[in-house]
């Protein structure tokens, strides 16, 4: 199958109809009161901010009339000069201004996601084993709730050691490139599109205790696909109120896409799952 990344965008919009399901609701309870809770907190910790990204903006985008009152008439052409070229170039402020902003509310989005998925992580697990259950008619192996518990916090930690560490290599490839102003912002977004498409699509391949290095190899073979889905998901999540409700529907819309779009017969792994459902099963 090949990749398309409107079955990305796609796996997003069938996770919203997904938790909109009878049987799924009390799956997704948890997840919400807990999105709400670090919503109201982080919301409050960026907004604090706000000040100060108003001012930076503000300065960029000011049009200040130069005042030759005072000056000699050399000083007067020079400022006058200054000006005008600034104001050919004006539109590269804007283009600053726009990046700043993405990249303010892109740190929003990625940190709210990271908080709640660690600690949303166990009731993300079983929503999606409920979600594949409701899709496929076959639930994951059956295992105790504490061992199930221990078992997907520690893939969140080792997803987050897996963001930690490319993070880090990300961000200074970006402070070298930093002069060019859109290949920061560019690599950036790849990079959260990346993370929230490993993040997603991880829950079913944990539930039937895949090793990591699956994952990322079936991502790796629908790049695209995989990217325009971490990419909504990124999108939706830097989107005040809209980011409570994107975890439960990116976790059932991640769950659909590894069940029918990404998993191969033949691969490592797939005997658990039956044959893929066609999308009529959804509804």
């Amino acid at each position: 199958m090949t990749s398309n990344p409107v079955h990305g965008i796609d796996a997003l919009v069938r996770g919203v109809h997904l938790i909109t399901r009878r049987e799924l609701r009390p799956f997704i309870l948890v997840p919400l009161l807990i999105n709400l809770v670090l919503f109201i907190i982080i919301s409050g910790i960026m907004i604090s901010q706000l000040g100060g990204l108003s001012d930076y903006i503000s300065s960029l985008l000011s049009h200040t009339p130069v005042d030759t009152e005072n000056m000699s008439w050399w000083e007067a052409i020079m400022a006058k000069g200054t000006a005008w070229v600034a104001s050919i170039f004006r539109w590269l402020a804007w283009i600053i201004a726009l990046l700043v902003l993405f990249l303010f509310f892109l740190v929003y989005g990625y940190l709210f996601g990271v908080i709640t998925n660690i600690i949303a992580a166990p009731f993300n697990g079983i929503l999606a084993e409920k979600v594949e259950e409701l899709l496929t008619g076959k639930a994951p192996p059956p295992e105790p709730l504490m061992q199930m518990v221990w078992r997907t916090l520690g893939r969140e930690l080792r997803k987050l050691g897996y963001f930690i560490f490319w993070g880090l290599i990300i961000l200074l490839v970006a402070t070298a490139t930093s002069w060019t102003i859109i290949v920061p912002a560019v690599l950036t977004a790849l990079w959260g599109a990346w993370s929230m498409a490993i993040q997603y699509v991880d829950y079913p391949l944990d539930n039937h205790q895949r090793p990591f290095s699956e994952l990322k190899s079936v991502l790796h073979r629908r790049k695209l696909t995989s990217l325009t889905f971490g990419g909504t998901v990124m999108l939706a999540k830097m989107v005040p109120i809209l980011n409570i409700f994107v975890m439960p529907a990116a976790v059932a819309g991640g769950t659909a896409l590894w069940i029918e779009r990404l998993r191969e017969e033949g691969d490592p792994g797939t005997d658990s799952f039956p044959a893929t459902t066609s999308k009529s099963t959804i509804g």
